[in-house]
C-alpha cells in the first residue's frame, strides 16, 4: 500500500501558474497516471485557494467531485483562508466551524495545503486552527518568513510561531511542508539560507528536532524537493532520524506537472532493500502514518 499525503490536481486546468510555467496544474487524468505508474494506491488531494495561491483557485465542490468520480483513489482536504471577507474584529470561531462541518460531513478529512501569507498569531489563524482541533481536521501547512516574497503562513527564524500553536492546540495535527519547515532540521539555518535547497550535511541541534520531539502532534510531510532533501542531503543523519520519528513521517509527492519527477518513493525503497531503514519504518512512512491519522 501506498498512500501520498501531498497531492494535487484540477478537473479542467486551464491557467498556466506563472509567466515561466511550460504546463498547468495536473488534471485529474494526469493525477492518476502518475499514481498508476508508481504503485500508488490512494492521494490526498490538497485543495488550493486565497490570494497567494500558486495556481488556479479551487473550490471544495471540485474535489469532492473528483473524489466522486475515482471512488478509493483521492482523499478530499478542505481549505478556507482564514482572512474572511468580515472586519477581523468580528470574525468567531463559529464562522470557520460552520464550513468545517460540512466539508466533514460531505467526506473531507482534513484542511489544507494552507498557504495564506498570515501569521500563526493572527486572531483569524488561531480561531481556525481552534475550529479544526474541534472537528479533528489535522492541518497540512506551508511556510514562510516574512521577509520572503511567496505564500505560506509566515513565522520566524526557529519556528515560534508554530510552536506557540502546537502548544495552544495539543489535539490539533499539524503536518508541516516547505523548504523553509524543513531547513529547521539543521542547526546552521539563517535569514538568507532558509529558503534556499541545501546540500551541506545536517548540523545537529535543529530546531525542528526540537520540536519534533518535544510536541507528538507535529507530523513532517517529506513531499516536494524540500522534503525529500531534508533526507537525502544527509543519509546518515536521515536513517537515524527516519528511525527515531517513524511514527510521524508521511509519504507526499506534491507532483504539480507531468514534467516532475517521482523521486521519494525509489529514495526509501533503496533505503529498505538496503537495510538502513526497516521494513517496519518503511510502511508506516508509506502509508501507515497517515492511514492512523486520517483514520482511513
Amino acid at each position: 500500500m501506498i498512500i501520498d499525503c501531498h497531492a494535487h490536481a484540477y478537473m479542467f486546468p486551464k491557467i498556466l501558474p506563472t509567466p515561466f510555467s511550460r504546463t498547468t496544474f495536473l488534471s485529474v487524468e494526469e493525477q492518476i497516471a502518475v499514481m498508476d505508474e508508481n504503485g500508488i494506491d490512494k492521494a490526498v488531494i490538497l485543495s488550493l485557494n486565497g490570494a497567494e495561491c500558486p495556481a488556479e483557485n479551487q473550490s471544495i465542490g471540485e474535489v469532492l467531485e473528483m473524489s466522486a468520480n475515482y471512488p478509493g483513489r483521492f482523499i478530499p482536504f478542505c481549505n478556507i483562508d482564514p482572512r474572511l471577507p468580515k472586519r477581523p474584529d468580528l470574525i468567531k470561531l463559529e464562522d470557520f466551524l460552520f464550513p468545517l462541518e460540512q466539508y466533514k460531513a460531505l467526506g473531507c478529512k482534513g484542511l489544507g495545503e494552507v498557504i495564506s501569507r498570515v501569521s500563526w498569531q493572527d486572531p483569524s489563524m488561531l480561531l481556525l486552527m481552534e475550529a479544526c482541533q474541534k472537528v479533528n481536521f489535522p492541518v497540512t501547512f506551508h511556510t514562510i518568513t516574512e521577509n520572503f516574497d511567496g505564500y505560506g503562513v509566515i513565522d520566524n527564524l526557529g519556528l515560534h510561531g508554530l510552536e506557540n500553536i502546537l502548544q495552544r492546540f495539543p489535539d490539533l495535527k499539524l503536518l508541516g511542508h516547505s523548504t523553509a519547515f524543513w531547513n529547521e532540521i539543521s542547526s546552521d539555518i539563517t535569514e538568507e539560507s532558509k529558503h534556499r535547497y541545501p546540500a551541506s550535511k545536517v548540523i545537529p541541534g535543529g530546531r525542528l528536532i526540537e520540536l519534533m520531539r518535544k510536541y507528538h502532534n507535529l507530523y513532517g510531510d517529506i513531499s516536494a524537493e524540500s522534503g525529500l532533501l531534508a533526507l537525502s542531503r544527509d543519509p546518515e543523519h536521515a536513517f537515524r532520524f527516519i528511525e527515531e520519528f517513524q511514527d510521524r513521517l508521511l509519504l507526499g509527492l506534491d507532483i504539480c506537472s507531468r514534467n516532475q519527477e517521482v523521486k521519494h518513493i525509489r529514495w526509501l525503497t533503496d533505503a529498505k532493500s538496503n537495510g538502513q531503514i526497516s521494513s517496519r519504518a518503511f510502511d508506516k512512512i508509506m502509508y501507515g502514518n497517515i492511514s492512523r491519522i486520517l483514520n482511513l
